[in-house]
C-alpha cells in the first residue's frame, strides 16, 4: 500500500473524527506510551500533540468525582481483558467540563496476556444536555396539570381528518378515560359529543392559519360533566400537526358564578324583596350552576316541629304540596332528619334509604332518586329550615358538592334571618307603642280616677272654707276639722304620685342602687302576685353605671312579668352577683318550664327584648328549662373600670 494512500486514509480518519467528535487513543503497557489522536487532544481542550501523555496526566484531567470509578475500570480491563465502556467527565484547562463516552478493548498477546488498551472517546456533552432537556420536557408534559395533546389535521378526499397523535396523563384525566386505544383515531370517535364544537373548530383554525388561538368552553357538552368549564389554547407544530393545551377551570368558573349569584341574592335581601323571591333566586342559582339538581327550601314552622314550603320553583307541584308541613324527627326523610339533628343528611338513593320509608312511594312517582338536605342555621345556631338538593338518579356528594351545599345554605340563612329580624323589629316597635299606650292609658286613668277625685275633693273643701269664712260663720273647730280632711286627701295624693312615679322608674334604683331596687321589686312582686320571691345577693360595694343598672333592672322586671303570665309557678329564686368585672343575674322559677322552641323563637318578643338589652351592653342571656320543671333565666353583663358599661 503506497504512502500517499496511507496518508489519505489518515486524513480521512482525522476528518471523520473531527466531524463526529470522536477521538482515539492507545496505551502500550510495555513502553508506558499513551497516544492520542488530534481530535482527542482537541476534545481535552489542548492543541494536537502539544504535550507528552501519561496515565497520570489522563487521570488528572478526569473529574475528581469520577476518578475512582475510572481507576477501577482501568484496573478491571487490565485484569480481565475484553471490551469495556464507561462515561466520564473531564475538566479542560479553561475549567469547562465535558462528558465523554469511552469504549475500548484490552490488547492481548498470543499467550493471552494483556499488553495494552485501545479505545475511542466520543464527546457527548451536547447530546446528553439535549437528552436531559428532552427528559425534562417529557417530565413536565407528564406531570403538568394541563392536558397536552398533539393532533394531525389533514384535508383529504373524504373531508377533514383530525387524529390523535400524542397526549399526557392530564389529557386522560380531563377526558375521563384511557386514551391509549384512541391513538391515530379520529377526534369525533374519541369525543362524539364535541363534534363541531369549540375544540374541533380551534384545531382546524390553528392548522389553517398556523397561528396560536385560544378559546373557552363555559359548559362542556360531555354528558358526564355538564358543568365543566375549559380553557383551551391551540398552537401550530411542524407539518400539519397542532398542539392542544386544555385546562380544567371548572372550579374558578363555578366560583365566579356562585359569587355573582350570591351578590344578586344579597342585593335582593338588602332591597327588602319578599322572602319567597329571595329564596327562589338562591334555588335557581344552584340549579343553574350545578345541574341536574332540583332545589327546595323548607322553613321551620313556629311550633318547631314541622317544615313549611319556602321555595322550590322546579320541584313537581304534587310533591311540593306533599312535603309542605312534614314533621321534624329522627327518621323523617332527609329534610326532617336534618332539621332534627342539625346536621346534613345525604340520601344517595331514597328507594333504599331507611329514612325515606314514609316518602319513598311519592318520591319514586316523581322520579326523585337522591336527596341531600342541609340544615339552615341562624347565627345563634337555631334551625331556620332546610335546603334540599334532589337528583333523578342515585348520587353521592363529591367534595365540590359539599362546598356548594354549605354556601347556599348560609346564603338562605342570611335571607331568612334578615326577614325574621325585620319582622321582629316591626313587632317590637308595635309592642313598644302598645306598652307606651298602656302606660299612658293607665297613668291617665289613675290621674283622672284617683288624683282627679282627690284634688276635686280638696278643691271642694277649699270652696267650703271660703264660703263659710265670707259669711263669718266658720268656727275654729270646723276649720281645723276641714283642714284635717284636706291634709288626709293631700297625703293620699302624695302617695299616689309616688306610686305612679315608682312604677315609671323606682327612686330606689337611683338612690340606693341596683341590688336594693331588685329586692324592692321582688317584695312588690310577692305582694301583688301572692308568690314567694327570694333574693340572694353576693355583691361588692361598687358603683354601677346607670345604663347597666337600668338594663339589668328592666330585664329583671320582664323576667318576673313572664313568670306571672306564663310559668304557673309558686316560688321564684333570684340570685345577683356583682364583681369587679361583671353583673350576673339568675331568675329561677318552679313553674311548668319553657320549651326549647319557645326559648329560641323570634316570636317571643319579651325574650327578644331581653336579649337585645343584654346585647347592647355586650352581655349575654340564656333562657332554658330546668329539671324536673321550671325555667332559668341567666344574665351576664360586663362592667368597665369604675363601674361604667363597656
Amino acid at each position: 500500500m503506497g504512502t500517499n494512500h496511507v496518508a489519505r486514509v489518515e486524513r480521512q480518519l482525522a476528518v471523520a473524527q473531527q466531524l463526529t467528535h470522536i477521538g482515539s487513543w492507545e496505551w502500550d503497557l510495555a513502553t508506558g506510551l499513551l497516544t492520542w489522536s488530534d481530535e482527542l487532544y482537541r476534545i481535552y481542550g489542548l492543541e494536537p500533540r502539544s504535550r507528552e501523555l501519561t496515565l497520570d496526566f489522563f487521570l488528572s484531567r478526569v473529574h475528581e468525582s469520577d476518578r475512582p470509578t475510572i481507576q477501577q475500570g482501568v484496573a478491571a480491563a487490565l485484569e480481565r481483558g475484553g471490551r469495556f465502556q464507561w462515561l466520564e467527565r473531564i475538566v479542560r484547562p479553561d475549567g469547562s467540563v465535558r462528558e465523554l463516552d469511552t469504549i475500548g478493548e484490552a490488547l492481548q498477546d498470543d499467550a493471552g496476556r494483556v499488553t495494552g488498551l485501545i479505545g475511542t472517546c466520543r464527546d457527548v456533552t451536547e447530546e446528553r444536555q439535549r437528552g436531559q432537556q428532552i427528559r425534562l420536557y417529557a417530565d413536565i408534559a407528564r406531570n403538568v396539570q394541563i392536558g397536552l395533546s398533539v393532533w394531525s389535521v389533514e384535508e383529504g378526499d373524504d373531508g377533514l381528518s383530525i387524529r390523535l397523535l400524542a397526549f399526557n396523563p392530564a389529557s386522560e384525566r380531563i377526558a375521563g378515560m384511557d386514551l391509549s386505544p384512541f391513538l391515530r383515531r379520529p377526534f369525533r370517535e374519541i369525543a362524539p359529543y364535541a363534534a363541531d364544537g369549540e375544540v374541533e373548530s380551534l384545531l382546524v383554525r390553528v392548522a389553517r392559519e398556523r397561528q396560536v388561538h385560544e378559546a373557552s368552553v363555559e359548559r362542556s357538552r360531555d354528558p358526564r360533566h355538564p358543568t365543566r368549564a375549559l380553557s383551551i389554547k391551540g398552537f401550530p407544530l411542524p407539518g400539519r400537526s397542532v398542539g392542544l393545551a386544555i385546562e380544567d377551570v371548572t372550579t374558578q368558573v363555578v366560583e365566579g358564578r356562585l359569587r355573582s349569584a350570591e351578590h344578586n341574592v344579597l342585593e335582593m335581601i338588602a332591597a327588602g324583596s319578599p322572602l319567597g323571591d329571595s329564596l327562589a333566586a338562591v334555588v335557581r342559582a344552584v340549579e343553574e350552576h350545578s345541574p341536574p339538581v332540583i332545589g327546595s327550601v323548607l322553613l321551620l314552622d313556629a311550633d318547631g316541629a314541622h317544615l313549611r314550603h319556602g321555595a322550590a320553583p322546579n320541584l313537581p307541584e304534587e310533591y311540593r304540596r306533599a312535603i309542605d308541613g312534614s314533621a321534624v324527627g329522627p327518621r323523617a326523610g332527609s329534610c326532617g332528619t336534618a332539621a332534627f339533628l342539625k346536621q346534613a343528611v345525604f340520601a344517595a338513593d331514597v328507594q333504599t334509604d331507611p329514612l325515606w320509608e314514609d316518602w319513598r312511594e311519592i318520591a319514586g312517582r316523581h322520579g326523585l332518586r337522591a336527596c341531600w338536605s342541609v340544615p339552615i342555621l341562624a347565627t345563634d345556631k337555631r334551625v331556620l329550615g332546610t335546603f334540599a338538593f334532589y337528583y333523578r338518579a342515585p348520587r353521592v356528594p363529591a367534595e365540590g358538592d359539599l362546598e356548594i351545599t354549605a354556601r347556599v345554605s348560609r346564603l338562605a340563612g342570611i335571607a331568612i334571618e334578615r326577614k325574621q329580624l325585620e319582622e321582629q323589629l316591626r313587632e317590637l316597635s308595635a309592642r313598644v307603642e302598645w306598652v307606651r299606650e298602656n302606660e299612658r292609658t293607665g297613668i291617665a286613668r289613675e290621674i283622672h280616677d284617683e288624683l282627679g277625685q282627690a284634688l276635686t275633693a280638696i278643691k271642694m273643701d277649699i270652696a267650703w272654707i271660703v264660703r263659710r269664712a265670707s259669711s263669718d260663720t266658720l268656727t275654729r273647730d270646723e276649720l281645723l276639722a276641714k283642714l284635717g280632711t284636706m291634709s288626709a286627701f293631700t297625703d293620699e295624693v302624695i302617695g299616689q304620685v309616688r306610686r305612679i312615679s315608682a312604677e315609671l322608674r323606682p327612686g330606689v334604683l337611683d338612690d340606693l342602687g341596683l341590688v336594693a331596687a331588685i329586692e324592692w321589686q321582688a317584695q312588690d312582686f310577692e305582694e301583688r302576685i301572692d308568690k314567694t320571691c327570694v333574693v340572694r345577693v353576693n355583691a361588692k360595694d361598687i358603683a354601677i353605671d346607670r345604663q347597666v343598672s337600668t338594663a339589668v333592672f328592666r330585664i329583671f322586671q320582664e323576667a318576673l312579668t313572664n313568670v306571672a303570665r306564663h310559668a304557673e309557678a309558686q316560688h321564684v329564686d333570684v340570685r345577683i352577683d356583682v364583681t369587679d368585672d361583671d353583673v350576673c343575674l339568675e331568675v329561677r322559677d318552679d313553674g311548668k318550664g319553657i320549651t326549647p322552641v319557645a326559648a329560641g323563637s323570634p316570636k317571643s318578643l319579651g325574650l327578644v327584648g331581653i336579649r337585645e338589652r343584654a346585647h347592647r351592653l355586650g352581655g349575654s342571656v340564656t333562657v332554658s328549662p330546668t329539671a324536673p320543671h321550671g325555667t332559668l333565666l341567666s344574665l351576664k353583663v360586663p362592667l368597665a373600670k369604675g363601674g361604667a358599661a363597656r
